[in-house]
């Protein structure tokens, strides 16, 4: 028991020993640190939206002349082959989107 008191005597006293910022200082260095985070957060932000729609782009579903989504069909061999293969067929079938 004597250690822990003996402890937090002395951080007491390393307590007094610390030079804390002002408050012109602290309210300085916090607008510094929230308007850096705005800012990450925009170019992130940015970075973020100019990816998923370059992935949209990339990964959009066929369209015909009239609008309409074709939805292919994928079938997989099944495992039992000794080359299983994929095969993609377009439907005549045109869904609505």
């Amino acid at each position: 028991m004597r250690q822990i008191l003996e402890f937090l005597q002395e951080v007491k006293a390393e307590f007094k020993n610390i030079a804390w910022p002002k408050r012109d200082a602290l309210i300085q260095l916090t607008f510094v640190v929230i308007s850096i985070s705005i800012i990450i957060s925009l170019i992130l932000g940015g970075f973020d939206f100019i990816f998923t729609q370059g992935i949209n782009l990339v990964g959009s579903p066929a369209v015909n002349q009239n609008n309409n989504v074709v939805a292919p069909i994928v079938t997989i061999a099944p495992a039992s082959t000794a080359s299983p293969s994929i095969t993609i067929v377009t439907p005549t079938k045109i869904i609505k989107k």
